[in-house]
């Protein structure tokens, strides 16, 4: 049985025994903190991206998925790109590229069309992205909902065929979610638990679900009247995938033109991580030894960075 300790950065899913129903609860502490220290986000971008960190958390908790899942808001306003990254074993990581002047008149609680500007003109995506290649998976939501939880519901009923109701909350860069789901072959029970939970989690309290209790309190506080199934807690952790030797392959990729010009303007070649702000800098005979016909790509090797 799930610890009645509170469990921060960790997912938790549950079942109704009585009812086709599922879920999933998620919080989030020193992830969201770790990734918005990364980079200087304006208040209304943080929470964006607080609220789709817990969000992808609770997606990638219902699908068999080897690989990564991976939102992304592409916009022509305040924010040109947001980007969440959640891999099947709950590494998070998140960027995002903003306009200063234009996001600084935001208010905190801006909704994403305000962050991406004209709705028709901005994309929302959810990838599956699998481990060793394959075909991705593309989603493309519309910009229609006021709220990342009414994009993500959208997302779900249509992809998984699912009615789905999701609740996300963050505050000071904490981020909380939970998940229902309704399972197929409903009863008349089912119909009745079903639209008694959407009462439920409509009258949820703003700040509810960042209360400091543990899954199980949670849970039975939400849901006094039902009998759940709590599985076991899984850790999620801000986690950058970026290495020394994809660095040196993006750097090959990017051709001995673009290193040599590199180091004609600076004198060595640095490279910094989008996601978790890592600079990795190569001196002239290292970023030049990356063309070797001897050079091996092969384990992680010790990497010259510099934070």
């Amino acid at each position: 049985m799930t610890s009645r300790l509170r469990l921060s950065d960790a997912l938790t899913r549950f079942v109704f025994e009585a009812a086709e129903v599922r879920g999933a609860f998620v919080a989030l502490d020193q992830a969201t903190r770790g990734i918005l220290a990364c980079h200087p986000y304006p208040p209304p971008l943080s929470r964006a991206l607080a609220e789709l960190c817990a969000g992808s958390a609770l997606i990638a908790s219902t699908l068999k998925l080897d690989g990564s899942l991976i939102v992304q808001l592409a916009g022509v306003g305040p924010v040109r790109l947001a980007v969440v990254e959640c891999s099947d074993v709950l590494d998070l990581r998140a960027t995002a590229q903003w306009n200063e002047p234009a996001i600084a008149g935001l208010a905190a609680d801006a909704t994403l069309v305000d962050l991406a500007g004209d709705r028709k003109q901005s994309r929302f995506t959810i990838t599956l992205d699998p481990r060793g290649g394959g075909l991705l998976y593309q989603g493309i939501v519309a910009l229609e909902a006021t709220t990342v939880a009414r994009l993500l519901e959208h997302y779900l009923t249509t992809s998984e065929q699912l009615q789905s109701r999701v609740v996300l909350q963050t505050r000071d860069g904490v981020a909380a979610g939970l998940l229902l789901q309704r399972l197929p072959g409903p009863s008349a029970h089912d119909d009745a638990t079903w639209a008694r939970l959407e009462i439920s989690v409509d009258a949820l309290a703003p700040d509810s679900l960042l209360a400091n209790a543990s899954p199980m309190d949670m849970l039975s506080t939400l849901f006094p009247r039902d009998d759940l199934r709590v599985f076991d807690p899984r850790p999620a952790r801000f986690h950058c995938s970026c290495s020394f030797n994809r660095v040196r392959n993006a750097l090959r990729i990017a051709g001995r033109r673009e290193v040599e010009a590199a180091i004609a303007e600076r004198g060595d070649v640095e490279v910094t991580c989008e996601f978790c702000n890592r600079h990795y800098t190569f001196a002239p005979d290292e970023a030049r030894d990356v063309f070797s016909s001897s050079d091996s790509s092969a384990g992680d090797a010790p990497a010259p960075t510099r934070h």
